[in-house]
């Protein structure tokens, strides 16, 4: 089985093609066709890495890229993988940083804010211009972080954990 911390959510599936199983799949702002250079994509589909074979890709638009995968046949198929995230394995380059980070690929990962504990799980990445935010489910409430750099303290892929160091006062403590 795949594990998600060894590949890089590069986008979704975003509408099915044409009858012949083709879909669309929308990019993340920091991804390119070119990052689709692989023999494989992973869709999630329920919960796990599910490899397909990529026979063909080209650029529709900048965002979104036209893909044919060998197990996709029919536009019945390819209703199926409507909105799965799509990965691409790591490399070693991608060790090295030098492929770009998506805050999206931290969708579903725990977090932890130092002196506050356990804050939730990141549910969506709310892409406001110029200050985008984590949105964290806290036990059915909704907590928002803004996308900063600084207040990421560390990031673990095999524990799906991202620990935060946030300003006093940006999340209230229960004191």
């Amino acid at each position: 089985m795949i594990e998600k911390h060894t590949c890089s959510q590069i986008g979704i599936v975003a509408k099915t093609h044409g009858i012949a199983g083709e879909i669309v799949v929308r990019l993340f702002d920091e991804f390119s066709i070119e990052d689709v250079d692989t023999d494989f994509l992973f869709l999630d589909l329920d919960g796990g890495l599910v490899p397909f074979y990529l026979e063909e890709a080209r650029e529709k638009k900048h965002t979104d890229i036209l893909v044919k995968l060998e197990q996709l046949t029919t536009d019945k198929a390819a209703l199926k993988v409507m909105d799965a995230p799509v990965y691409v394995k790591k490399t070693e380059q991608d060790d090295d940083q030098n492929v770009p980070f998506s805050a999206f690929q931290l969708i579903g990962y725990e977090c932890q804010a130092i002196g506050h504990g356990t804050i939730g799980k990141i549910v969506a990445v709310q892409n406001i211009s110029k200050n985008p935010l984590f949105e964290i489910d806290n036990e059915g409430e909704e907590l928002l972080i803004p996308i900063v750099e600084q207040f990421i303290a560390g990031i673990d892929d095999e524990q799906q954990l991202v620990i935060f160091d946030l300003p006093e006062g940006l999340i209230e403590s229960e004191e």
